[in-house]
C-alpha cells in the first residue's frame, strides 16, 4: 500500500505472547509430524486474525459514531439534534470501554499503530511459525479494510463539516439511520461467530440495544424535522 495515509491511523488489534506453544517431536526440522503442527499452527494464527479482525470492526463503527457524535454536538443547531449527538457519544464510549475491558482479558490489545508498526504474536517453538504466517497474511487483509473504514469517515466528516444549520441536522440524522442499519450487521455477525462465548455475547447484546434505541431516536427526530 506504499505509503497510504491510513498506516497513520488505522485502528486494529493484535494477539499478544502467549497464544500456543509447540515442542520439536523430531530431529529432522520438518519431519511429518512437525508439518502437521505446521499447519496446525496456520489455522491458530488464522482463526486468532478472524477475532481480531471483527473486534477491529467493532472498535471503528464505535470509533466512527463518537467522531460523527462530537461534530454535531459542535455544529448542530437544533437542541434536541445536540442532545441525541451527546448521549450517542456517550453511548458508544462505554461500548468502546467494555470492547476493550473484554479484549484485555482475551488477551487482545485495541490500539493505534504508528506506520509500520505491527505487534508480533512473538512464539517460539517448533510450529509457531505457522501461527505467525496465518496470523499475518490474514491481519494484512484486516489492516486495509480498517483502514479504508477509517479514511471513508474521515471523508465523510468533511462533508458534513462544510454543512451548516437545519442542512447539517438533517445529514448528521440520515448518516447516522444508515450506521445503525449497518451497526446491526456487524453485531449480527458477531452472535452467529462467537456464540459460545457468553460474556461477549453480553456485550453484544448490550450493544444491540444501544444500537436499536438510537434507530427510534433517529427516526424521531427525522420526523420532528420535516414538520
Amino acid at each position: 500500500m506504499g505509503n497510504t495515509k491510513w498506516k497513520t491511523r488505522a485502528l486494529t488489534a493484535a494477539v499478544m505472547a502467549g497464544l500456543m506453544g509447540f515442542a520439536a517431536h523430531a530431529e529432522d526440522p520438518m519431519s511429518k509430524q512437525e508439518k502437521h503442527m505446521e499447519k496446525q499452527g496456520k489455522e491458530v494464527g488464522e482463526a486468532a486474525a478472524k477475532r481480531v479482525t471483527y473486534v477491529g470492526k467493532l472498535a471503528v463503527f464505535n470509533n466512527r459514531q463518537i467522531k460523527l457524535a462530537t461534530l454535531a454536538e459542535e455544529q448542530a443547531t437544533d437542541p434536541q439534534v445536540k442532545q441525541f449527538a451527546t448521549q450517542l457519544r456517550e453511548d458508544h464510549e462505554k461500548n468502546q470501554e467494555a470492547l476493550r475491558s473484554w479484549a484485555k482479558s482475551k488477551q487482545l490489545e485495541i490500539s493505534e499503530l504508528s506506520e509500520g508498526s505491527m505487534p508480533s504474536t512473538g512464539m517460539g517453538g517448533s510450529g509457531a511459525g505457522g501461527v505467525q504466517q496465518g496470523y499475518d497474511e490474514n491481519m494484512k487483509k484486516t489492516r486495509e479494510k480498517l483502514g479504508k473504514s477509517v479514511d471513508e469517515t474521515n471523508a465523510e466528516l468533511e462533508k458534513l463539516r462544510a454543512k451548516q444549520g437545519p442542512e447539517f441536522d438533517k445529514a448528521f440524522l440520515s448518516r447516522i439511520s444508515d450506521d445503525q442499519k449497518k451497526g446491526k450487521d456487524i453485531l449480527k455477525e458477531g452472535r452467529k461467530e462467537y456464540k459460545n462465548d457468553a460474556t461477549f455475547l453480553a456485550l453484544l447484546t448490550d450493544t444491540e440495544s444501544v444500537v436499536s434505541s438510537h434507530e427510534m431516536q433517529v427516526k424521531d427526530l427525522e420526523k420532528q424535522l420535516k414538520k
